[in-house]
């Protein structure tokens, strides 16, 4: 996925409905909500938008990505391996300027719930599929998902997302930046793909 990873570090009506959520922000066509996560101190998010374009570009966009490589661009999503149709393994490393310490999470998606107008890519974190870097601290806890629905021209694109950041980051810090990630990530895709 060529979209910067940046929401994986700090980072509808059915929405509007599940209990908890707080709109923070609505712009631009794009909507994002936050709400506590279980007994974390640090929250979730889902974002969402509509988009005019297929439903194949959109999982294109987001499964496109260079191949992971040792020192590997900050802030971008590598892909590590893939079994085309069911899982893909990315990597992205964030670097944080001082004195913190950088961040990298390895995420698996798979493909979950398909029909003809909607698609589903589970997220887990995945820490283990490649050695610990020194001086970087490995997310271990991230989970959610992307999930595609068709409605008439549109794609409406969901993401939920969930991630613990490790270390010593006070939750105030972290949950400050939920919004901005997945606001320039979904900008970006928009950009990409077409607006509404």
């Amino acid at each position: 996925m060529k979209i910067v990873y940046v929401l994986l570090f700090f980072i509808s009506s059915s929405i509007i409905g599940q209990e908890n959520w707080q709109l923070a922000k609505d712009k631009d066509g794009i909507a994002i909500w936050t709400r506590n996560f279980q007994d974390s101190s640090y929250k979730e998010y889902k974002a969402v938008t509509y988009i005019i374009t297929s439903m194949d570009a959109v999982v294109h966009e987001l499964l496109d990505a260079p191949k992971y490589v040792e020192n590997c661009i900050a802030g971008v999503s590598h892909l590590i391996a893939t079994n085309p149709g069911i899982e893909y393994l990315f990597y992205a490393k964030n670097k944080l300027p001082w004195p913190l310490r950088d961040r990298d999470v390895i995420s698996r998606l798979t493909m979950g719930q398909q029909s003809e107008n909607s698609i589903r890519l589970n997220i887990k974190a995945a820490p283990k599929e490649l050695p610990t870097i020194n001086k970087t601290l490995r997310i271990k806890e991230l989970e959610g998902y992307w999930l595609l629905e068709r409605e008439g021209d549109k794609i409406k694109v969901t993401q939920q997302l969930y991630f613990n950041p490790e270390g010593n980051l006070p939750p105030f810090v972290t949950n400050s930046l939920l919004v901005k990630g997945p606001f320039n990530t979904f900008s970006e895709l928009r950009d990409k793909l077409g607006v509404m």
